[in-house]
């Protein structure tokens, strides 16, 4: 047992180190931590798995306490800085404040949990992040590491409404609060956990999206639940000890609000009905026009045109997609010596390079011109010659194998050229590629990232998604297996980056990022985006572990993810979000007038600081956060939104998918499926899916689109196959 009192005493700072201690702390105004006359007292009780942690706070002043925000500084290890101690380190993966209580966990990439539960109601809860990163003072970047997790027992808001309005304390008031830390093997019992700490319920959803007409099964763990989906009563069984279920059938599309009572207690969530993929295609595809692709020295300002070509092979419209391709061929123009495929400026961003290969075999597979075959190898032999001997591709000294997918995009375009029959070409380019992923695998997540070092998002889950790609496109079953075990690796270290076990459809699948703001759309300090841009990257991943291993979960997890990225595009209006900020409190200050001396159609390089140009102060809770790409003329970073339409438009627009479960059910992705005797007939959910995965343990014959075959799973030395049925149409 430990005590530790803190009788009227200012705020101490975040530490980085390991071990600190749970501290308190205030802020009562921007840049004054002062919280003189305030009693606090932090008892630290750790029994077995379980640390208890009291905070009493009492305002011994002859005035209100009513801080910016104030409470507790967890003492848990979140800095993650160097290989391989990061696995060691905690990521504050979840945080939730609900009316009457607080929960939340924090995961190492190791696969440890640490639930942080609090039977008390927490106004909110925020981060601390390292500070230093790139430029000098008085403008600062902010950087790549969290420092602490704050648990922010009062604020001054404004908050999202299901937080509890917690701001001050009156003149000799005094309040306790009382947080537990559960350390847990893994996450599987984590809503169980959390109710048996809190009371509170808890909603339990293994899927948070469906398509209009699915039927999608509630769980909820409490004492005698209601559970309310927009405005009707949805009506519950018990199923087990606490444990109660509920089944919702989607009518229309759309974010639907859950709400949960259970006597006093309450508790939130939502769950997305998807519009048709085809739909939020074609609207991606408009927001490529109204929000402008920019030749800059970031490949992020023209990411749009991955959604432009892909809708146009798959969805032609003759007016928009002409418009948009011949706004690339000028951006191509000015960003690159078209007659040496080198960039003309920022030459060491590779991935303008490598992506910009991506996009040129896309045009290809559209409009089926060779010069962007010719164009793309003179890209491709600048590409090649950042590769060093064991394959990785660099800038400088720092491996880029890593940031956003070169040797994916290398694969994509080697496609392009082998349907052009330039075979030998295709070879060429394959051979690369394979090097570079086959480093990856070599080195065993001793990976390397862009700018300050961290255990990284995209330098995960980019690493994960090549080396499934490579294990798809590998013969020999040995390979495959070895490939896809390395992924898998990666994947599940990746988990604690990820919003797996939050109940909000418009969450679910997104990934946790947190530095882009101030790049993307010119906002500080940090703040965690997710759904993000390259959240797509781990939804890539998960595709290919689908396809790789049969197992239903990632197929779940992929659908899941890209429904949220759909609901970044608003279905009524055409509007697009950036990114969707799930802290319920900054403080934030963001650009607020466009770069007058430039258009839209000028170069511009460089990262432009926020503090450099005109801005405003404004305060996000739990919101989409708008474009900026529409009004800033200069570099601006929010196109990468573009990532998650390249990957529905690969993994779930043209695809439908059928599960045969272990208790002989079927399950449908983007299709519904009758079964009649030993026949399974398939109908898509839309037109354009032409492709059908089966994964079938009985001899089951299929129709699809009328057309007739025996399918079924083909297991062969651990590595999994799927035979696919093709109807009506070609891709």
């Amino acid at each position: 047992m430990k005590y530790l009192a803190l009788t009227i005493l200012p705020l101490c700072i975040a530490l980085a180190a390991s071990g600190a201690e749970h501290r308190f702390y205030a802020v009562e105004s921007e840049g004054d931590s002062i919280a003189e006359g305030i009693e606090s007292t932090v008892h630290v009780d750790k029994r077995g798995n379980v640390e208890t942690v009291t905070l009493r706070l009492r305002n011994t002043r002859h005035t209100p306490f009513q801080p910016v925000k104030a409470g507790l500084k967890l003492g848990v290890d979140t800095y993650m800085d160097t290989y391989p101690e990061w696995y060691g380190k905690f990521f504050p993966t979840l945080a939730v404040c609900e009316p009457d209580h607080f929960y939340g966990y924090m995961q190492s990439p190791e696969g440890k949990v640490k639930a942080v539960v609090c039977a008390d109601p927490i106004a909110s809860w925020s981060l601390d992040y390292n500070l230093g990163y790139q430029d000098p003072m008085p403008h600062w970047f902010w950087g790549h590491r969290i420092e602490c997790l704050n648990l922010d027992m009062l604020c001054r808001g404004p908050l999202p409404d299901h937080n509890p309005r917690l701001w001050k304390l009156e003149p000799g008031e005094e309040r306790t609060w009382t947080v537990k830390l559960i350390d847990l093997d893994g996450a599987d019992n984590f809503e169980e956990t959390v109710h048996r700490y809190t009371g509170a319920p808890v909603i339990a959803m293994e899927r948070t999206s469906c398509a209009p007409g699915d039927l999608l099964t509630v769980d909820i763990l409490g004492h005698a639940p209601e559970v309310d989906i927009e405005g009707k009563n949805l009506g519950l069984k018990k199923v087990g000890t606490d444990r109660w279920r509920g089944t919702y059938r989607a009518n229309d599309a759309g974010v639907k609000n859950i709400e949960v009572v259970d006597g006093e207690r309450k508790a939130h969530g939502t769950l997305v009905v998807r519009h048709p993929w085809r739909e939020t295609m074609s609207l991606a595809r408009r927001a490529v026009q109204r929000y402008k692709q920019k030749p800059t020295s970031h490949v992020e300002s023209w990411y749009g045109f991955h959604t432009a070509f892909d809708a146009a092979r798959i969805m032609p419209e003759p007016g928009i997609d002409s418009v948009l391709n011949k706004r690339f061929g000028m951006i191509v123009g000015k960003v690159f010596d078209l007659e040496t495929g080198e960039p003309k400026e920022w030459k060491w961003r590779i991935q303008n390079v490598s992506s910009t290969i991506g996009m040129l075999a896309d045009r290809y597979l559209v409009y089926g011109n060779t010069a962007d075959l010719d164009l793309g190898e003179r890209l491709a032999d600048y590409l090649i010659g950042c590769q060093r001997g064991d394959g990785a591709y660099m800038n400088g000294n720092t491996d880029y194998t890593s940031v956003i997918y070169p040797a994916k995009s290398l694969l994509e375009f080697a496609d392009a050229e082998r349907a052009a029959g330039r075979k030998k070409q295709a070879a060429r380019i394959e051979k690369s590629a394979r090097r570079a992923i086959e480093r990856l695998a070599e080195v065993d997540g001793n990976l390397e990232t862009e700018g300050q070092l961290t255990y990284e998002d995209g330098m995960v889950s980019c690493s994960a998604l090549q080396l499934g790609e490579l294990a798809l496109r590998s013969k020999n079953p040995k390979d495959r297996k070895r490939l896809t075990d390395a992924m898998l690796k990666l994947l599940d270290g990746h988990d604690c980056l990820t919003q797996l076990r939050v109940p909000d459809g418009r969450r679910r699948g997104g990934t946790m990022r947190f530095w882009e703001a101030q790049y993307d759309v010119f906002m500080l300090p940090n703040m965690i985006s997710s759904p993000h841009g390259w959240s797509a990257w781990r939804a890539y991943a998960t595709y290919y572990a689908y396809l790789l291993t049969g197992e239903e979960r990632w197929l779940r997890e992929t659908f899941d993810a890209a429904s949220a990225f759909a609901a970044l595009l608003d279905h009524r209006t055409g509007d697009l979000s950036w990114a969707f900020v799930v802290d319920p409190y900054v403080r934030a200050r963001q650009v607020s007038e466009p770069d007058t001396n430039h258009s839209a159609d000028d170069d511009t390089y460089g990262n432009p600081h926020p503090e450099l140009y005109p801005n405003r102060e404004i305060i996000i809770g739990e919101q989409y956060m708008p474009m900026i790409a529409d009004w800033q003329t200069i570099v601006s970073s929010d196109n990468d939104v573009h990532e998650c339409f390249k990957f529905i438009a690969e993994a779930v627009l043209c695809n439908a998918f059928i599960i045969e479960r272990p208790d002989g059910s079927i399950a449908a992705y983007n299709c519904r499926v009758n079964r009649l005797d030993n026949t399974l007939h398939v109908k898509a959910n839309e037109p354009q899916m032409t492709t059908l995965y089966t994964n079938l343990h009985t001899p089951y014959k299929v129709n699809f689109g009328g057309d007739i075959k025996k399918v079924h799973l083909i297991t062969d030395n651990d590595s999994v196959k799927f035979e696919v049925v093709q109807p009506w149409l070609s891709r």
